[in-house]
């Protein structure tokens, strides 16, 4: 299954699970910090983006990540946006009633993608950003941002005790 068997109850717990207090610029950099820093563990060919509002405020390339890959990370973004959840959620949540994004959500595909790798910043004001992986199998790209969430999120908890 190109999901990872993911379903929209996980999916919304993993949301609920790695909201914030605040998010700062300085937090949307330390979370691009942590995604480039998995990145480089798995030599993963990814682009990284996280966004406050329309700003990205952290982008970073490696090796053997294209344009294309920019492209993706829009679309992706653009999922995020529109519905406020994760692109793979909106995935799953289309799968989940036998139907495809691509013919049904009357969405131009070229503008929007509901594939693995964007996920929302949510807050207590709700989403106020996003963060976006792209390069890899679209489950890979989903955990990737979710880990570096995390870790960024643990890391943080750990530097406020």
């Amino acid at each position: 299954m190109t999901t990872g068997d993911y379903s929209t109850k996980e999916l919304l717990q993993q949301e609920a699970d790695l909201t914030f207090s605040t998010f700062t610029n300085e937090d949307a950099i330390g979370v691009g910090q942590e995604l480039l820093k998995l990145a480089l563990s798995e030599n993963a060919p990814v682009v990284v983006q996280v966004r406050i509002g329309e700003q990205i405020i952290f982008q970073a390339a490696l090796t053997g990540s294209s344009t294309e890959n920019d492209w993706w990370i829009n679309r992706k973004c653009r999922v995020v946006e529109k519905f406020k959840h994760s692109s793979m959620y909106v995935r799953v949540s289309f799968e989940e009633k036998n139907q495809s994004f691509e013919e049904d959500s009357g969405l131009d595909h070229e503008l929007y993608a509901a594939h693995g790798g964007g996920f929302p910043v949510i807050t207590g004001s709700g989403v106020i950003g996003m963060l976006a992986v792209s390069g890899l199998p679209q489950v890979d790209d989903h955990k990737m941002a979710i880990k570096g969430l995390l870790n960024y999120k643990q890391a943080k908890s750990l530097k406020l005790d």
